[in-house]
């Protein structure tokens, strides 16, 4: 059993999350630790007698890596990543892939010319009841889809955070639509090529609806809000022969027909994983700490998608690989949005 070598560039709050998943699993080798800071870099390193740089053209020219991971602020995913892959590496690029569509398009268009794949860290994808969820559309047996309905609302605490953090700052994240991307992309993962967008949001981007139009027909309507004193987080299909419903509130997901539950499965199928995430989406998220790792809900979720990394590399993972397949939907749709609605640009070498 092949054992990749890996490179992390970026080594913050979610990069380290993911070098510590990465060095715990059976399959990788934490060898390299990159950040622009060096003194984090070698103390995230020194955790695991790695090699720390500040410089991703290193790990990006190290022969002996397999896989980088680039997990930097949204904005500098493109560079690290396109060096990597020009080297022959497989990447890893965490959420969302670029925050200007430019950007996505140099990276997959490095992608299809080095044949290295790349993956992006799409990271509700890899939660076991979700992909259940999509299993059951692909295989065909609730008939042709309708409506795909998510919605993400809830009140984030920026009390206290550091003016010129990152996360702050709309240039470095790409916007609320763009920065929380995951309930747009589960939409746009599970309806298929976007043909028409059209969006409306408050002057501060605290509140927006989007609605689109697949191309099988289907509508989708996506709601976020980072600025709500309420709080919602679901994701429900309906189709022709029945729905579908997630709720990550209470941790389920529930197969309907005609009004009435005819089973349900939980969203991990861990209880403690699962009461994490319960547990997560009932709290405030805070946007002035990073410190106190990441929850156990969130790690069994990486350590999914690291288990996937490793079926790429192995050339295992099928075209529909949840790391690759549609990796850019959701970012082509969030363009879109901000060229204000109308039909959606392409990208050369999209999976469709």
């Amino acid at each position: 059993m092949t054992r990749y070598k890996v490179g992390v560039v970026g080594c913050g709050f979610f990069g380290s999350s993911l070098a510590r998943e990465l060095a715990a699993h059976p399959r990788f080798e934490l060898a390299m630790l990159c950040d622009r800071d060096f003194e984090r870099a070698k103390d995230v390193a020194a955790e695991f007698s790695a090699t720390p740089t500040d410089d991703h053209d290193a790990v990006a020219a190290d022969p002996e890596l397999a896989l980088v991971v680039v997990a930097t602020p949204n904005h500098a995913h493109a560079e690290p990543a396109i060096a990597a892959l020009e080297h022959g590496k497989a990447v890893f690029v965490e959420k969302p892939l670029a925050v200007e569509l430019v950007d996505a398009q140099n990276m997959i268009a490095s992608a299809d010319a080095s044949g290295s794949p790349l993956m992006v860290g799409h990271i509700m994808r890899m939660m076991p009841g979700v992909r259940r969820l999509a299993d059951l559309l692909t295989s065909g047996e609730l008939g042709e889809v309708a409506a795909i309905e998510t919605s993400r609302s809830r009140w984030i605490d920026t009390d206290g955070a550091d003016p010129q953090w990152w996360k702050l700052d709309k240039s470095r994240t790409g916007g609320e639509l763009t920065h929380e991307i995951h309930e747009l992309d589960l939409m746009c993962w599970l309806g298929g090529e976007v043909t028409a967008v059209s969006s409306i949001a408050t002057a501060d981007d605290g509140f927006r609806n989007t609605v689109v139009s697949f191309a099988g027909g289907a509508i989708g309507r996506h709601t976020i809000s980072t600025r709500s004193h309420t709080s919602s987080w679901e994701l429900t299909v309906d189709a022709a022969e029945g729905s579908v419903h997630a709720d990550f509130h209470t941790g389920r997901v529930s197969r309907l027909r005609g009004g009435r539950v005819e089973e349900s499965w939980p969203i991990f199928d861990v209880d403690a994983e699962n009461q994490s995430l319960i547990d997560s989406a009932s709290r405030i998220q805070k946007y002035n700490s990073g410190s106190g790792g990441s929850s156990l809900w969130m790690q069994a979720a990486i350590r999914h998608e690291i288990d996937e990394m490793a079926a790429v590399l192995d050339g295992k993972a099928d075209s529909g690989s949840p790391l690759t397949y549609a990796r850019e939907r959701a970012l082509v749709v969030a363009e879109q949005v901000r060229l204000g609605g109308g039909e959606p640009a392409a990208l050369s070498g999209s999976a469709k």
